[in-house]
């Protein structure tokens, strides 16, 4: 009876253990912060753990607190807003070391620390004060009286101070950009401004609108920015909010920004660089993402309240970060002013390893880079970052050709370009000599084969087959596109009376222009191919071919029987196709010169399409109005009716299909609902 009754109780007890274990919510995936970077195609990938939430300070009573920074011993610095004052806080200890309050303050948004003391910037006292870094009190920077400042408004927000002791301010409201004090506050001109940039609208209204009416139609200003730092080089960094085109900015001296391309989200809010060159930017919704000095990107990491169900507070979490700081040790220090609290987050091995490998590259140890960038790929062999770091290192050491192969694996375009660029300068040079001995060989061979053949006439009796064999009436009809290019109007006139051309060239020829186009779309060099064979719609680009091709010549078949078009709808298709010519051509050797030519020869891939498609164009206008006879003007309304209409079509498919989609989705939920109710 005891032992059935011990079983019992043990049952019972592992039941209730099991209830309670699985019925209580578990959070261990909502409080990691997990990190991303990019893969080959670009796109956000998760990665290993760079850095993992170590400490949540709320001790400190905070309210409100917008900016902080680490002095040379190694202490933080708050910028304690809603309380009105500056905090010196141990973050190794968690003690509170110093209060600074002073009776001007109002609301002491930023701060800095140099070598002169320390800075803080108050937007509602409108001035910057300077003290010792014991508290004591040194000079007050308020509005310059400069008549070149003008009616700028003076609410400093945001402070950085370089080694001269120069201040450059970010001013609340202020669109002409960083405002640039002398060490005695003197004004010296707005460092550096964002660029406006304009809507697809804009554009057009500036195409066709007066400067003068321009400047009326709207009050356009550029972005302010949202926060500044200056490193130990007294290099300035700025972030800007809402825009993902270069929030993220590392100037020179004239102001204009180094970093290109960069990858943020669009509320960048602090900014921060270690002394090792390595760059850290706080977006407001929990995001930090860190780059290289050369503002490459390594990866990011956080998350925002916004992204988690649930509405508990969750360690490495935010509501609204408002700034970051980065320790020597490496752990990174980050103020929510929204809950008022520190964050730290301690890197982890991993982030640790990344850092000193980059390290390794600065200092110019290009080969212990690669061999420590090998080991990263033992534990993710399609790291971007180690491919891309490899490469670099390969591209220094003049190892080009495997430099490419990495760059390749790195999805950088730009990289391999460079390096493709140099194994082609020393194929060109091992080559050269080779290619000029053989121009002249053939030069002067040619020079003796035709003055053979003038004595004894060898020469055309051997070459005479091979031109009869190459004599053929489908081969005259496929090459009659070459005098379409050359004589387009007496060309079209013999198409027309059916002198020459033949459909069954025409249609060879429609086969070789959409094979090409598949070939441009899908087999370019690598510097070119943007979008992976693997992520192309193949059949997206069929059916556009075809329907761009076929529709416009059956609209213009359409058009010209209503308004007097005497072409028929096989002359019409075969003028289209022959008038192709030009584009097919250069849709081909663009094709082929791409897995050639580098970034440095752009243009003339540029330049090849350009050329091809307006010639092509002209063709067409052409084309149109010899097999139909039309004046200039009836061409040019006969063109864009074609074109008019084809669209039409395409958005009466559209609708159709859609329409047809709804359709068949309500007759398929009305007959599951029926075989749902009558056989249950």
């Amino acid at each position: 009876m005891m032992k059935n009754t011990k079983r019992i109780i043990t049952i019972l007890l592992f039941i209730v253990a099991f209830i309670v274990i699985y019925a209580t919510p578990v959070f261990a995936s909502a409080a990691t912060s997990y990190t991303l970077t990019l893969n080959a195609k670009g796109e956000f990938v998760r990665t290993q753990d760079a850095y993992l939430p170590l400490r949540t300070t709320m001790e400190l009573n905070l309210n409100k607190p917008e900016d902080m920074m680490f002095d040379d011993d190694g202490f933080l610095w708050i910028a304690d807003t809603g309380n009105m004052r500056i905090l010196k806080y141990d973050s190794v200890t968690n003690e509170l070391l110093f209060e600074l309050t002073y009776p001007e303050f109002l609301a002491p948004k930023g701060l800095y620390i140099s070598s002169r003391g320390l800075y803080v910037a108050d937007s509602a006292a409108k001035a910057v004060f300077r003290f010792d870094l014991d508290g004591t009190f040194i000079e007050k920077f308020e509005r310059p009286d400069s008549l070149s400042f003008g009616e700028t408004s003076f609410e400093p927000s945001k402070i950085a101070v370089d080694n001269r002791g120069n201040l450059y301010i970010y001013g609340e409201g202020v669109s002409n950009g960083i405002i640039q004090l002398s060490n005695i506050g003197e004004f010296l001109g707005f460092f550096t401004t964002n660029k406006i940039r304009l809507s697809v609208v804009q554009q057009f209204q500036k195409l066709i609108l007066t400067p003068e009416q321009f400047d009326n139609l709207l009050a356009r200003s550029p972005q302010t920015f949202s926060s500044i730092f200056i490193d130990d080089n007294s290099m300035v960094y700025t972030t800007t909010m809402s825009t993902y085109f270069n929030a993220v900015k590392k100037h020179n001296t004239q102001g204009g920004n180094i970093f290109k391309r960069m990858i943020s989200f669009d509320d960048a809010r602090d900014i921060y660089v270690d002394k090792e060159g390595i760059v850290y930017a706080g977006m407001q919704s929990g995001a930090i993402f860190v780059y290289d000095q050369t503002g490459d990107f390594i990866f990011y990491f956080g998350a925002s309240n916004s992204d988690i169900s649930s509405n508990q507070d969750i360690s490495g979490v935010f509501q609204r970060l408002s700034s970051i700081a980065v320790r020597d040790d490496g752990v990174i220090f980050a103020l929510d002013d929204a809950k008022s609290f520190l964050q730290s987050f301690e890197p982890t091995a991993y982030a640790k390893e990344i850092y000193r490998v980059i390290n390794l590259y600065e200092d110019r140890l290009y080969q212990e880079a690669i061999d420590a960038w090998s080991e990263v790929l033992n534990l993710n062999q399609m790291s971007v970052i180690a491919h891309n770091n490899i490469a670099k290192s390969y591209l220094q050491l003049q190892d080009y050709e495997s430099a490419m192969h990495h760059f390749e694996l790195a999805g950088n375009r730009t990289g391999y370009s460079e390096a493709s660029w140099e194994v082609r300068n020393l194929v060109i040079q091992s080559y050269l000599g080779i290619f000029i001995i053989a121009l002249i060989f053939i030069y002067f061979s040619n020079l003796v084969l035709h003055k053979v053949d003038k004595k004894t006439g060898k020469v055309t009796q051997f070459t005479q087959p091979i031109k009869k064999s190459f004599d053929k009436p489908i081969l005259r009809e496929l090459s009659f596109m070459f005098k379409v290019m050359r004589k387009p109007i007496d060309s079209f006139e013999d198409l027309k009376h059916g002198h020459q051309g033949s459909f069954r060239a025409t249609l060879i020829l429609y086969v070789a222009i959409f094979i090409t186009f598949i070939f441009f779309n899908t087999s370019k060099g690598f510097i070119y191919q943007y979008i992976l064979v693997e992520d192309i719609d193949i059949t997206a680009l069929v059916l556009g071919f075809t329907a761009v091709t076929l529709l416009f010549v059956i609209c213009n078949y359409l058009d010209t029987s209503i308004n007097d078009g005497i072409g028929k709808l096989k002359q019409i298709f075969m003028m289209f196709v022959y008038a192709l010519g030009p584009l097919f051509l250069a849709l081909l050797l663009v094709t082929l010169l791409s897995h050639v030519l580098t970034y440095n020869e752009v243009f003339f891939l540029d330049f090849i399409m350009t050329f091809g498609t307006i010639w092509s164009f002209i063709l067409i206008y052409l084309g149109i109005s010899e097999i139909h006879e039309y004046s200039g003007k009836e061409t040019i309304r006969s063109i864009f009716m074609s074109l008019l209409f084809a669209i039409i079509i395409v958005v009466v498919l559209i609708i159709i299909i859609t329409m047809w989609q709804q359709l068949y989705l309500f007759l398929d939920a009305i007959i599951k609902e029926l075989i749902r109710n009558v056989f249950n």
